[in-house]
């Protein structure tokens, strides 16, 4: 994958995890040498949101990245990143204006930014971010893309806790008995995987998929969306899986199906990809 001469870059918010821990192994197996940074971004964060209680563990951080002989670790303030007179931002058009980016608005201007500053400070030639996160994944992917950025951005699957639950720092805010009741929402995500595959109505798996969620007491779905993977518009009964790329006519865009989920007030955002 990678040259001799590289460096990986894996940007964090800290509080790691399997993984986090899963993409600095995928970096140091591929590059020579592999920075992980630690910043828990306010850009990315609105008013009503979590930032102030937002999982800190940065002496374990650092045991973790310790263990895997990583070559730097870059933790700057905030008053390093964002100055009194910092005044831009950057800001993706299209992508960011759907799911994640309409409940959370601002969010993905939040990453775009801070995620190019990183660029620009570490200049790395391999990023790697997990598949968990796939809408900013896409998002990255373009921003490197439209703004020329020499950079070969790494797609790494999701780790999941042993109940299917997608690893995630927001995850220490629930105690077991609410992760296991969290697999739900992979349960979820699977049937509609397997509907689509069957070719069954747009509606229909919307409605089976909401309904096998909503059962679980003190779950609120935010969205489930199912998904054209270039631009994150949504499909309809009007689509025709087979043409989609399931059936003999060939290999389209894949699909992605993706939810965000309130367990009591902890959000929690997972997806599958179909035809990838």
């Amino acid at each position: 994958m990678c040259t001799t001469q590289n460096v990986g870059f894996v940007p964090t918010m800290g509080a790691l995890h399997d993984g986090h821990l899963s993409l600095v192994a995928q970096s140091k197996k591929n590059c020579t040498k592999t920075v992980v940074s630690i910043f828990v971004n306010a850009l990315q964060f609105s008013p009503d949101e979590d930032f102030e209680k937002y999982p800190r563990n940065l002496d374990e951080d650092l045991r973790c990245l310790s263990t895997l002989k990583v070559d730097a670790v870059f933790i700057p303030s905030a008053q390093e990143m964002y100055n009194d007179n910092f005044s831009i931002v950057i800001n993706e058009l299209k992508l960011s204006q759907k799911l994640e980016g309409a409940s959370r608005p601002g969010f993905f201007s939040g990453i775009t930014t801070v995620v190019s500053k990183l660029f620009n400070l570490i200049r790395p030639s391999h990023a790697f971010f997990g598949k968990k996160d796939i809408q900013q994944l896409q998002i990255i992917k373009k921003m490197v893309c439209d703004l020329n950025y020499n950079i070969n951005v790494i797609s790494c699957e999701t780790v999941r806790e042993n109940c299917g639950l997608a690893m995630s720092s927001r995850n220490q805010y629930l105690d077991n008995q609410q992760k296991e009741r969290a697999s739900i929402i992979y349960k979820t995500l699977r049937l509609g995987k397997d509907m689509v595959l069957d070719y069954k109505k747009y509606s229909t798996i919307i409605k089976e998929m909401t309904k096998k969620i909503e059962a679980v007491k003190d779950f609120k779905i935010d969205y489930l969306s199912i998904a054209c993977s270039e631009t994150f518009d949504e499909f309809s009964d009007d689509d025709d899986w087979g043409r989609v790329g399931f059936g003999d006519v060939g290999v389209a865009a894949a699909v992605i199906i993706s939810c965000a989920v309130y367990v009591n007030k902890v959000r929690l955002i997972d997806n599958i990809v179909i035809n990838e």
